[in-house]
């Protein structure tokens, strides 16, 4: 897992060291001390990766290692000068050595180079358990000409008339040190630090990996647990080690002791919902417990369903290759009939559980997805949820839902109804061709007869077999995202004739109703108008502001205190929206704003080409930068509005009320005209 390490230390001439040395020990590199009339070479069995990155107002000599060590060393002579500044990082292992680099470059360039320092930096690979880094920085500044500037200067102190002071019968005036850069201050050793845990998070984030690393301690964290120490390669590593092995032995009993809690607070969860359950329901539930061989919980049978959904797709693939799965397509059907039956008895179960314990909420306002994942919290914190808290509960469930469902079918974070239709067409092409091999088309799959796929070659079924499991994944996931567009846009227009509307429609709609109706209520005509007319403004400067530092990484999206902002910054649509409302927020620059888009083009470049290596037929989708404004008359014409309100008597009088005033201005506008053209030809003036 991902690990914190991170020690900074001085090379100095104070301490015996060399930074010839140093830097010889730590590249590989054959390296000549001029001072010394030397070579210094430290032979190693896995050569370092090793590179220097250097300010812009550096001399071409910088990018020198030999060249630059012996310039640091020949410009500061002093018994006690201390040559370069190292740190020495831990890489997360769950990155790949390309990306490792990549991450480490970043952080570099940002937090150093473009302060001042010149780094060269050394990846050590020598095992594989403990990929880190070396980075020696320079002390001393550049000027804008290339040439060296100074560390601090002197300044003396004066008096009231402006005369150097003095102490005692001293001849030498009192001063004070003056630093020209704040490289050796502790505040900003803390701020090294935590830029490098927030820059390790946001990758690990990306990548849709779990770990996460702090810079804090684990009593900063309020963690109460024992660290784990950094083991290195020094006289101490088998001692550390072996602390280590003890301190994860000592987790793994922790972990079991609560894997048991959790069985029992689980049984005990069961007992609680089963209170809701008639006598004849308890019958029903322990002969689907045993058919299905779970227990009968909201949680066990979602697990049973993505179980079922995987093991039916493997088996119809073997059928059509040519064996024997009678008996398990059996058992599988039997389980979805008895599955069926288990969320029924659920769902009734809940609903009556809902109604006993949240008598004020609305049904009507809720889906029967959304009161199941209600009562899991519920029953999970042993708490029944109140007024504002209710409501935050419920957006939340709502925010969620979406993202588990795709996670379940697909596995993979990067989903849009754009990317999936042109997935299908993508995949339908290769399949339609591997299949006319032997004249099949795509109809002939869709009755997966027992041995169709036995004349085709190994890699050829192999590519079906694929292309199949692709295609039934993303019919669902699409079944899923037009499921969500369908009953967000219920609750906001629920008289609309949805149907009518496109896919992107939908998502545009869809994406201004999260930005702008975070409850999900009702939207009257009159408020599409005012919105259209003036945007309301949804989110505080101070949130602006906390918004926009989360999108240039100066912070974390748990740092975020509104939910709201949370789920907005989330979504690509919604954060275009955002950045919208802040351009017209007087108190922030735009140049601020425009060096953020920058910096999430540049990111959502890397992305794509990330993506594209993990997945078949992707093509980017990319959100335009928009203005709210525009935004909304585009996502709610005309043409759209006479959809979301198709059965709205109140819209329809509207719509006839405006019709007929503009029926009687052009019969207005005729009748002038043809008066006009009768004073023409009665000899009148000409208008």
């Amino acid at each position: 897992m991902a690990i914190f390490h991170m020690s900074f230390s001085n090379i100095s001439a104070g301490k015996g060291r060399s930074a010839i040395a140093s830097a010889a020990y730590r590249s590989g590199e054959k390296l000549f001390d001029d001072q010394e009339g030397r070579h210094y070479f430290y032979a190693r069995s896995v050569i370092p990766e090793s590179f220097i990155l250097t300010p812009k107002n550096a001399p071409a000599w910088a990018s020198d290692r030999e060249k630059l060590w012996n310039e640091v060393e020949r410009k500061d002579r002093r018994a006690n000068s201390r040559y370069a500044k190292e740190f020495n990082v831990a890489l997360p292992v769950e990155l790949s050595e390309s990306e490792q680099k990549e991450l480490l470059t970043k952080y570099v360039q940002e937090n150093f180079v473009d302060e001042g320092m010149v780094a060269d930096v050394a990846i050590h690979r020598d095992h594989p358990d403990n990929p880190h880094a070396h980075v020696m920085l320079t002390n001393r500044p550049f000027n804008s000409d290339g040439t060296w500037g100074i560390k601090s200067k002197k300044q003396y102190i004066l008096d009231d008339n402006g005369n150097k002071m003095y102490t005692g019968t001293s001849k030498y005036p009192k001063s004070r040190k003056i630093l020209m850069v704040d490289w050796d201050k502790k505040e900003k050793i803390i701020e090294w630090r935590h830029n490098w845990a927030v820059s390790v998070n946001q990758v690990l984030e990306q990548k849709n990996i779990p770990d996460r690393i702090s810079e804090k301690s684990f009593t900063e964290q309020g963690i109460d647990d024992t660290p784990t120490q950094h083991e290195g390669i020094n006289s101490k590593r088998y001692e550390r080690k072996e602390f280590n092995q003890q301190v994860k032995n000592y987790r793994k009993a922790k972990a079991s002791y609560k894997n048991n809690q959790e069985k029992a607070i689980n049984r005990g969860h069961l007992d609680s919902l089963s209170e809701h359950f008639s006598f004849n329901e308890k019958r029903v539930v322990n002969e689907l417990s045993h058919e299905l061989k779970t227990y009968i919980s909201l949680e066990s049978l979602d697990d049973k369903r993505r179980m079922l959904f995987n093991w039916k797709n493997s088996t119809l693939i073997k059928h059509a290759v040519g064996e024997d799965v009678t008996k398990q397509l059996l058992t599988i059907n039997q389980q979805e009939s008895s599955l069926k039956k288990a969320d029924e008895l659920l769902n009734k179960v809940v609903d009556r559980t809902t109604k006993k314990l949240y008598p004020e909420l609305n049904f009507e306002q809720t889906t029967q997805a959304e009161r199941r994942e209600l009562i899991k919290e519920t029953e999970s914190e042993q708490t029944v949820f109140k007024g504002s808290e209710l409501n935050e509960r419920l957006m939340n469930i709502r925010d969620d839902l979406l993202t588990q469902q795709l996670l379940t079918f697909t596995k993979r974070p990067y989903v849009g109804f754009k990317l999936l239709m042109q997935q299908e067409k993508e995949t339908k092409i290769d399949l339609k061709y591997t299949l006319m091999i032997h004249s099949d088309s795509l109809e002939s799959l869709e009755h997966v007869d027992k041995g169709l796929l036995e004349k085709y070659s190994p890699a050829e079924q192999q590519t079906i077999t694929r292309a199949v499991k692709d295609l039934r994944t993303i019919i669902a996931v699409k079944q899923v995202i037009q499921t969500q567009y369908h009953e967000v846009l219920k609750r906001a227009f629920p008289n609309g004739d949805l149907d009518d509307l496109s896919l992107v429609r939908q998502e545009q709609a869809y994406t201004a109703v999260m930005y702008y109706d975070p409850t999900l209520k009702p939207l009257k005509v009159e408020t599409m108008a005012q919105w259209q007319e003036n945007p309301p403004r949804v989110f505080s400067t101070q949130e602006h502001q906390l918004g926009l530092a989360y999108l240039s990484g100066q912070l974390s999206l748990d740092q975020l205190e509104n939910h709201h902002l949370q789920r907005v910054l989330k979504h690509d649509g919604t954060k275009q929206l955002f950045l919208g409302e802040c351009k017209v927020d007087p108190t922030i620059k735009n140049s601020q704003i425009e060096k953020i888009q920058k910096q999430l083009k540049e990111q959502q470049a890397k992305d794509d080409q990330y993506r594209k290596s993990q997945l078949a037929h992707y093509q980017p989708l990319n959100y335009k930068p928009v203005s709210p404004n525009y935004y909304l008359k585009t996502a709610f014409s005309d043409a759209i509005m006479t959809v979301l309100y198709a059965r709205d008597e109140d819209y329809q009088r509207q719509r006839q009320a405006q019709g007929l005033k503009e029926t009687e201005w052009e019969m207005a506008k005729k009748q002038r005209q043809h008066q006009t053209r009768n004073r023409h030809e009665d000899g009148g003036m000409h208008l």
